[in-house]
């Protein structure tokens, strides 16, 4: 049963700002998904009662699929929907899955696409930054960047929500398409650690410093990306990640990802 009825959303505004946007509902065993959507990045957090879709890949309608695939045909809401950044491999499948659910608040980081599907994207709900948290039960999502410095980049990648997911048994970083530059800032700033990384820009060259997976120390790296002529993931990304001892999930090559935290330790399943 879906408690949609019970989902209250709630923006606060503190002295300096920053916003909170909390769902009270009743909690359940979590699982995070990373959709297999070829060259291109959808991530689902799946709470039970309620979902956070954080992307929607490029338009060739894998991650509807994959979405149907978590949720089952009947669920027809998705609670939040994050956009981390306005290029067509991660907004280029929302409208189709927009057609096929109700969204409860679209969230982007507030840079607006040049490429005409964009325009067939609602105006979001809110524009997220630095600061910005949303909570639901004993899970925080924190909002790492952009920063107010990041938000005028002219490279749409370094303007990406960055997002740090906190909970029981587990903390994920979502890195959007971030470059090493937003790597640098977040680890001089926040000293970032997370037990599963979503590889920034799927694996690309310019993201996944050694300085910044060092910090991060992640026990699971996911790299989304299919077939490609930018070399993602780069193999130099893929070895600093093992390097340090992370094990590595390419969705090219392992088809959707799935992690459920159980206690102590994170339940692991692929589709191949």
């Amino acid at each position: 049963m879906k408690w949609k009825s019970f989902i209250s959303l709630l923006v606060i505004c503190n002295a300096i700002a920053w916003r909170q946007v909390s769902i009270t509902t009743r909690p359940n065993q979590p699982s995070f998904y990373f959709f297999d959507v070829g060259q291109g990045d959808s991530e689902l957090l799946d709470f039970g009662p309620v979902e956070m879709l954080i992307d929607g890949g490029p338009p060739n309608g894998r991650a509807l699929k994959g979405i149907e695939r978590a949720l089952g045909r009947d669920d027809r809401y998705i609670d939040l929907v994050f956009l981390t950044h306005p290029h067509l491999d991660h907004f280029g499948g929302l409208p189709e899955i927009m057609k096929r659910y109700d969204i409860g608040k679209f969230m982007t980081n507030g840079a607006e696409g040049t490429a005409s599907a964009y325009q067939s994207l609602p105006k979001p709900d809110l524009v997220l930054g630095e600061g910005d948290r949303v909570m639901y039960g004993d899970y925080t999502v924190n909002i790492l960047g952009p920063d107010k410095n990041e938000r005028d980049d002219p490279d749409p990648n370094k303007t990406s929500l960055v997002m740090l997911v906190t909970g029981p048994g587990t903390s994920i970083l979502y890195m959007g398409d971030a470059h090493a530059t937003n790597e640098d800032r977040l680890r001089k700033e926040y000293g970032v650690k997370a037990d599963v990384l979503k590889v920034g820009h799927h694996g690309s060259r310019f993201s996944s410093s050694a300085a910044f997976v060092n910090e991060v120390k992640p026990k699971i790296a996911i790299l989304e990306a299919g077939k490609n002529s930018y070399g993602h993931p780069a193999p130099g990304t893929v070895a600093r990640l093992e390097d340090i001892g992370a094990r590595t999930y390419a969705t090219q090559n392992r088809g959707t990802v799935k992690i459920v935290p159980n206690g102590e330790s994170l339940r692991i399943f692929t589709e191949k």
